[in-house]
């Protein structure tokens, strides 16, 4: 287990992006033909833009869990921009709209409170079921309960619900996307 560097960013893009191939939210917002290249392409994007620079992002061999610190300036108007004209090349206008959906439903669903954000965990398939999520999981929670503060995130596959449960976190509701999936927000109080 180690925590992800600049020179790890097309390692921690091409994990997430074999890591929600099938995830339910994520096959809404990129439909086929091209999933896997609209994926490669987003996750592309966010691994040295967001993610890596971040220090928050911690892997094991196939896996990663990427989290937010608290006190993180929110994206400038201009990566977004960027993160659009990335995409553009693989994605459709469609899939650029269900995309911005996505982002308003979990952004009006983000507590106020300060909190360590856990934005993505995932196992690329041949490797999922041997604890490789639960053990990310109980070292990145082990630096959030260090601060004492709460933790947050958004399921967006219910078969992900129990493990992380497991680790403290209780869900609060549901987001419901307009003709698609819902996600699960769920709550981690401080210990």
């Amino acid at each position: 287990m180690r925590t992800a560097g600049p020179a790890d960013a097309d390692q921690v893009g091409r994990t997430l992006a074999a890591g929600f191939g099938d995830d339910p939210v994520l096959s809404w917002v990129f439909q086929e033909p091209g999933r896997a290249d609209k994926l490669a392409a987003l996750f592309g994007f966010f691994a040295p833009e967001t993610l890596v620079p971040l220090g928050a992002t911690y892997l094991l061999p196939g896996s990663c869990a990427a989290w937010t610190p608290p006190g993180t300036p929110p994206w400038p108007e201009e990566r977004g921009v960027r993160l659009v004209t990335s995409l553009a090349a693989s994605c459709g206008a469609a899939d650029l709209e269900r995309l911005g959906v996505l982002d308003d439903a979990t952004r009006a669903a983000h507590p106020e409170e300060p909190h360590w954000y856990l934005g993505m965990l995932a196992t690329e398939p041949p490797l999922r079921g041997r604890g490789a999520g639960a053990a990310l999981l109980r070292h990145s929670l082990a630096v959030v309960d260090d601060g004492h503060l709460p933790a947050y995130l958004e399921s967006t596959n219910p078969r992900n619900v129990p493990l992380y449960e497991r680790h403290g976190f209780e869900v609060t509701g549901t987001i419901d996307l307009p003709s698609g999936p819902s996600l699960t927000p769920m709550w981690r109080t401080p210990r």
